[in-house]
């Protein structure tokens, strides 16, 4: 933990000032002159001679001479712009010798060159003709068949002259600069007139006149082409090509090319597509029928013809316009591509056994629109069209459907549905597509008639009634568990027969009533009052149930009222009920207070008695419970075929004799054996190996003691015969057919592929099982997969499959992978492990009722490959149920909330029932009650807040045999009823204790939970109060005691520690009002909690999880960590938050594989625990999510020398930051601050920051010894900071100057505003001096915390 250590005072070093020297010129500074002087002028002339005579000879005068320019040229120079094609020239010299040397410059428009571009004449050469050939520029432009330019010339010269020399004087020579003459030749203008014969023409270039494109079966496009184009000459503006079809059918894929001056000679592409020459789709509608025989392909709309494709300008360059340019058109050739199968067609639509949904079946693969998994069934059904029109709910609220193959389609109905055999179901149009890679025709017009189940599901009754009622009781009887009903409301119809005839007729009114309610279908519950019930009758209820099918099934059951008082008692589920062997049975007895009103006594107190005994005799193992209302017998103890009967005898504590009994019939079914062959569903071998087939997986689920026999058998799979080795005779399996082991020797195998089956036999049940081999020249990998150990696999969220591999080769393995064979799910894998030889499977990313297969291929060192396969089915969940909640409001602790879940479907039976709640419309669910036989329960609910209008939601997970899971939601509202502190705490104890009294710790948690909702009000903002209510503190002081017995009558299950955590929750929600005691054991009952899940092997939920977490981070900041001084309930607490934390990670990766890791998110405190094998661990990071706090693992990590584990060894990490100090705190000085202490009053600053934990254990918690990692590669962990960490200190240090004693400054510093008094003996004899001053600061040092010395030494010892 990175700690604040204050450094000491601030320091203050003064520096003496340098006295300052004035700087002076050398010399004497006061003569220095201010400028250079002017030098005198001299005395003495210089005489310069003259070099021009004085006098000259007399002569006549001879003429100045005139600039002149001859050029020969004819009058039209006429070039092209090809190079070298036509050129021309000219001669050109002075007449008259130049004063200087003359440059004579060619310059045209810039269509013309001449060569040379210049020439140079002097005194030697002037009149010495220069011949320059002149030819046309090759530009890019067209700019008609010729074009004139003209040549300038320009004349350049110094026009220099100095006498003496030259030849004569200077002013016998000519300037000729910048001479403006004309020829001397002819007296015309030196221009020289240029016709240039322009070798470029404007125009647009195809790369082909015609494209091919091709359309499909459906009409729509397919093959393209495409043809390029581009300009023949460079434009002077941008031409835009604008393209068009002479038909409304074929297409561009542009509408328009622009070519500019850049890129004219680029070519550009255009894609065309066509489309058959209708819009209706498919094109051949005449032909849609419901029967392929009649299906047409070809229809007169749906041929091939002959498109074309033309171009027009637009450009402000006259050569690019239509008038003076045109483009080639192209034609487009189009042609139908037939599909080379017919589109999907339906062949049957059938009502499942279960009669809640339809399988929908087609005469091939499809592309499976709607993808994998569920999706809602109006992407590929019409469900506003039936035979009856019945709209959109036909197939209920919330109906879903799944492809259970490439051609076969599930509907599942919702809640509530109407569909009936001989209704009409209709595939959407335009959907549902061949899976060819060819095809292009949808199934259009399909609509088949959905028949009834080939063997629909009889209704089963579940009666959950008493056997006897006290005096005063009304009777209810409770079928609301019953099955069959296929998802909907079933007819039910109550009969009665008495041991007194005339005693019953008031009884059979009342049935008679029940019966014409819902129109006529009856009730599957009844309460029958005890008014009508005469004392000592004996009655025998006949209930018929039948569904919407007419199946029908009748059960009976025998009630007698008693002829006193008597607590009512009844065992929840069928009688008989049916268990097997290896599962554990559950009994859960609902029993209540007897009514006391018919009569003059009552009950002294609440509080009663259990006993459970088995009545055969049969059963000798052990009857005790902890919930005396459950009875739970551990899997493996009651035997096959056998039958018991086990009672629940319920009385009054205080009279015993005040009893009642319950009984239930239990048969133990006897379960198949399985034939399991180890190794996979399909593996590859070679014929230089032995072939090993073992069956000695199979399973016998009730371990009888018989002997197994195997029967093993092959058949070759390309012709169906009997196997024959190499030399041609039958196939011999060794040692013999009757052997788990069937060994086939190397070399008595051809290649090919063999169907390898086994018969297992146990006593009188028996199996078959067989597997594909594909047998391969050489000898390829070895590849083998586990068995799995369940039949089916739940597609739910945080569960997984572990795919044991491996694979050996006489060479090295150096690669394996894990593949999906046949469907289009992503994702299965978690990361990693589709690259190990054991992979973990995801089982949410997979659809339920879909059977996949997983492939392990193997690469060795030679090359060689090989692979198995292993098939996983997957469960489908519970469906087409609902719940109700009655009434739809009520008060708290006034009012009991009936949940109904009802009409649930699912052929994995028995169901369980869980009822759970949450506050408002979301959030975390709260368990009522554990999972349950009953499909119904009566709970007290907590108030709801007043923003969600006082609403709580209810919801109902209905779990199959196998713990797959769906839900129902409904709600109700529950209203405050005004309590003072006093008032809660008396009618929260009473109900409490009337609920552990009468043996029901759910009721107490419910009362709890309804008490702390009722302490924090009605608001969703939890309360943090300044100061502490002792009342509040004292009630939930009372509470946690309530919570710590109701605990120990409870069974240790997953929802009820969900449940205990959420009440912990509430109870600690208000931190200042628990007194440190409470916190203290708050935190050890969490503890308690998590241990006993783990020792339980239970592990802990999503819900769990979170209501641990926000329970633990309020206590967090509670009194046993915000002491105002250090004492000893700090650090236990700490130790003890350490091991919660701890036992939490554990119960988080109970039952986990390899790679999976479960995260924490709560207001103080983050987490992450992953599970990992030590051979991955090496240079891999494990951290929180969202932070940046991490360990990391040397490469070495699973060869150090005091771990001494093996490569696959389990190691869970756990990497916890805690937002709050929950330890002993020291500054530099080695003196304790207050624990939790977020800001010094001295330096206003954070002195501590998160706390993180990282621990590495094995999978049973057992922390590592890393001490012998190598120094040179140790594990780091990296802290998350929220500041920037300053490492070089310079922002403490501040520079300042001292002018005069006594002076005061006030320095800026980080942490605040110092001060400095000036003192001038420090300074100079001026007392100036510098000041170094070092501000206060904050030095953030990292400490390892020590569980054994309770304190932090400077380094960690282990790490």
């Amino acid at each position: 933990e990175p700690t604040a250590e204050p450094t000491a005072e601030p320091t203050a070093e003064p520096t003496k000032l340098p006295i300052p020297m004035p700087t002076v010129a050398p010399g004497n500074p006061s003569k220095m002159p201010s400028s250079y002087p002017t030098p005198e002028p001299s005395s003495d002339p210089t005489v310069v001679p003259s070099s021009v005579p004085t006098s000259m000879p007399s002569a006549l005068p001879t003429p100045a001479p005139e600039a002149g320019v001859l050029v020969t040229t004819p009058d039209w120079h006429t070039v092209s712009e090809e190079s070298g094609k036509q050129t021309s020239s000219f001669e050109i010299s002075l007449t008259a010798e130049p004063l200087d040397t003359v440059y004579v410059n060619f310059t045209s428009l810039g269509n013309t060159a001449m060569d040379p571009a210049w020439v140079k004449f002097t005194f030697g050469n002037y009149d010495t003709p220069q011949t320059v050939t002149v030819s046309g520029i090759d530009d890019s432009i067209d700019q008609g068949p010729w074009y004139k330019d003209h040549i300038d010339v320009n004349f350049t010269s110094a026009d220099e002259c100095k006498e003496g020399t030259r030849d004569l004087p200077c002013g016998q020579y000519v300037a000729y600069n910048g001479f403006d003459g004309t020829n001397s030749a002819d007296g015309k203008s030196l221009r020289m007139d240029v016709n240039v014969t322009d070798d470029d023409t404007a125009g647009v270039q195809v790369t082909t006149t015609h494209v091919n494109t091709t359309f499909d079966n459906y009409g729509d496009a397919l093959g393209e082409d495409m043809y390029g184009i581009r300009l023949t000459s460079e434009p002077r503006y941008d031409v835009t090509l604008s393209l068009s079809t002479d038909g409304r059918f074929s297409y561009t894929d542009v509408p328009s090319v622009t070519f500019t001056a850049d890129d004219w000679y680029t070519v550009q592409y255009v894609t065309v597509t066509s489309s058959a020459a209708t819009g209706r789709r498919p094109v051949c509608q005449d032909s849609l029928t419901r029967e392929p025989a009649k299906y047409k392909q070809k229809c007169a709309e749906l041929t091939g013809r002959k498109d074309v494709i033309s171009h027009a300008f637009t450009s402000s360059d006259p050569f690019y316009t239509d008038a003076t340019n045109s483009v080639q058109d192209v034609k487009i050739y189009s042609t139908v591509f037939y599909d080379p199968v017919l589109p999907p067609f339906l062949s049957t639509a059938k009502f499942t056994t279960l009669l809640n949904g339809v399988l929908v079946t087609f005469d091939k693969d499809t592309v499976q629109p709607g993808g994998a998994g569920s999706f809602e069934c109006v992407s590929v059904l019409n469900l506003t069209v039936t035979k009856k029109t019945l709209g959109t709910d036909w197939i209920g609220d919330g109906a879903l459907c799944s492809w259970l193959s490439a051609s076969s389609l599930k509907v599942t109905f919702g809640m509530g549905p109407t569909v009936i055999p001989d209704d009409i179901l209709h595939l959407k149009d335009g959907v549902v597509q061949s899976s060819n890679a060819y095809a292009s025709l949808f199934a259009m017009n399909q609509s088949i008639t959905i028949l009834g189940p080939d063997k629909p599901t009889v209704p089963t009754v579940t009666f959950n009634a008493p056997q006897a009622i006290g005096v005063c009781d009304d009777l209810t009887l409770d079928a609301s568990a019953s099955q069959g009903s296929g998802g909907r409301d079933m007819t039910f119809n109550y009969t009665v027969k008495c041991s007194n005839a005339d005693a019953c007729a008031n009884v059979t009114a009342v049935l008679d009533e029940a019966n014409k309610v819902n129109g006529g279908t009856g009730t599957h519950t009844v309460t029958i009052p005890a008014s009508v019930i005469s004392k000592g009758l004996k009655m025998e209820f006949k209930l018929t149930a039948s569904n919407f099918l007419g199946e029908m099934t009748s059960r009976t059951t025998s009630v007698e009222k008693l002829g006193y008082p008597a607590p009512n008692v009844a065992i929840q589920g069928g009688n008989p009920r049916e268990t097997t062997y290896s599962e554990e049975l559950v009994l859960r007895a609902d029993a209540s207070l007897p009514e006391m009103k018919c009569v003059a006594d009552s009950l002294s107190n609440a509080k009663m008695t259990y006993v459970w005994t088995e009545l055969t005799g049969q059963y000798t193992g052990s009857l005790s419970t902890t919930n005396p209302r459950i009875l739970r017998i551990a899997k493996n103890q009651l035997l096959a075929t056998k039958s018991y009967e086990f009672q629940c005898f319920v009385a009054l504590t205080s009279n015993t004799e005040n009893n009642n009994t319950a009984s239930v019939v239990v048969d133990v079914t006897q379960q198949p054996v399985t034939a399991k062959i180890a190794g996979g569903k399909e593996r590859a071998s070679g014929t230089d190996q032995a072939l090993v087939l073992d069956a000695g997986d199979s399973v016998d689920p009730d371990d009888m003691s018989d002997e197994w026999s195997y029967v093993w058998s092959c058949v070759n799979k390309t012709d169906g015969t009997v196997c024959k080795d190499t030399t041609g005779g039958q196939l011999q399996i060794q040692p013999n057919t009757t052997n788990a082991l069937a060994r086939v020797p190397a070399g008595k195998l051809y290649t090919g592929t063999y169907e390898f089956s086994v018969f297992v036999k146990k006593d009188d049940r028996n199996d078959t099982t067989s597997t594909t081999v594909v047998i391969t020249a050489g000898a390829p990998p070895v590849v083998s997969i586990g068995t799995l150990s369940e039949d089916k696999y739940n597609p739910i969220a945080d569960s997984y499959l572990r795919l044991a591999g491996s694979a050996t080769s006489s060479g090295s393995i150096v690669s394996t992978e894990w593949t999906q064979v046949g469907s289009s799910v992503t994702g299965a894998f978690i990361s990693g492990s589709d690259m190990r030889a054991t992979g973990v499977v995801q089982l949410d990313a997979l659809t339920a009722g879909v059977t996949y297969t997983f492939m392990l291929t193997a690469k060795d060192t030679f090359g060689e490959s090989s692979y198995s396969t292993v098939e996983v089915v997957m469960n489908e969940a519970p469906s087409s149920g609902g719940l109700s909640i009655t009434p739809s409001h009520g008060y708290v602790f006034e009012t009991d909330f009936s949940f109904l879940s009802e009409n649930w479907v699912d052929e994995d039976l028995p169901l369980s029932y869980k009822f759970v709640y949450t506050v408002g419309y979301e959030g975390s669910w709260t368990p009522v009650a554990d999972a349950q036989a009953s499909a119904s329960y009566d709970a007290l609910l907590p108030q709801g807040l007043v923003e969600d209008n006082y609403t709580l939601t209810g919801m109902t997970v209905v779990y199959d045999y196998y713990d797959s899971y769906s839900s129902a939601t409904d709600t109700t509202r529950v209203l405050p009823v005004k309590y003072s502190t006093a008032q809660l705490a008396n009618i929260s104890a009473a109900l409490t204790t009337e609920a552990l009294e009468l043996g029901d710790p759910e009721a107490s948690m419910q009362i709890m939970g309804a008490t702390h909702k009722s302490l924090s009000g009605g608001s969703s903002d939890e309360r943090r109060k300044l100061t502490s209510s002792s009342e509040e503190a004292a009630l939930r002081s009372a509470l946690l005691e309530t919570l710590q017995d109701t605990y120990a009558m409870s069974d240790i299950t997953q929802a009820n520690v969900d449940s205990m955590m959420s009440t912990l929750d509430g109870i600690v929600n208000a931190p200042n009002d628990l007194t440190t005691a409470t916190a203290m054991d708050s935190l050890l009952f969490a503890q308690k909690l998590l241990v006993v899940s783990v020792d339980n092997e239970i592990g802990i939920s999503a819900t769990g999880t979170g209501y641990t977490g926000t329970a633990l981070s309020k206590l967090l900041l509670s009194s046993m960590f915000n002491a105002s001084d250090v004492t000893s309930v700090t650090s236990v607490s700490a130790e003890n938050v350490t091991e919660t934390l701890r036992y939490l990670s554990m119960a988080q990766l109970d039952g986990a594989y390899a790679g999976i890791g479960y995260t924490v998110s709560s207001s103080l405190i983050h987490s992450s625990s992953t599970r990992e094998e030590a051979q991955y661990l090496g240079g891999d990071s494990k951290g929180v999510p969202g932070s940046n706090a991490k360990v990391s693992f040397p490469s070495n990590f699973s060869h150090a020398a005091k771990l001494k584990v093996s490569g696959t060894t389990y190691v869970d990490t756990r990497v916890v930051t805690l937002g709050t100090d929950i330890y002993t705190a020291y500054d530099g000085y080695g003196s304790t601050v207050a624990s939790n202490m977020y800001g010094s009053s001295t330096y206003n600053t954070d002195l501590n920051s998160a706390v993180t934990q990282v621990e590495v254990m094995d999978e049973d918690g057992n922390v590592f010894d890393v001490g012998g990692l190598d120094p040179a590669e140790p594990i780091y962990v990296t802290m998350q900071a929220t500041e920037p960490i300053d490492t070089n200190f310079s922002g403490w240090k501040m520079e300042k100057i001292c002018y005069t004693d006594g002076q005061v400054l006030e320095i800026d510093c980080p942490l605040g505003k110092q001060t400095y008094t000036c003192d001038s003996s420090l300074g100079g004899v001026d007392g100036t001096y510098f000041l170094d001053f070092t501000c206060p600061g904050v030095v953030p040092t990292c400490m390892w915390w020590s569980e054994d010395e309770g304190e932090w030494p400077t380094k960690a010892a282990a790490w």
